[in-house]
């Protein structure tokens, strides 16, 4: 059973909210898949809402399990 817990327990949420988490994290990239597909085929049209590589790599690296741990308030 420590399989299935420990990384909820690792990043300190529960089963459902660490579900949502991912879920949107997957909903996010789908976007930003075919945003920068579209900016791959016609260059001039900017990446909206946070597409970009840019912001992408900042809000990847604001839902790394440590960085989520870390901004729990207790």
């Amino acid at each position: 059973m420590e399989f299935f817990t420990k990384h909820l327990k690792d990043v300190d949420e529960g089963y459902f909210e660490h579900g949502k988490v991912a879920t949107l994290l997957s909903c996010k990239l789908l976007v930003s898949s075919i945003a920068q597909l579209v900016h791959a085929v016609l260059p001039f049209v900017k990446p909206p809402l946070g597409t970009d590589v840019c912001s992408l790599v900042e809000y990847l690296e604001s839902k790394k399990p440590e960085n989520r741990a870390q901004c729990k308030e207790e």
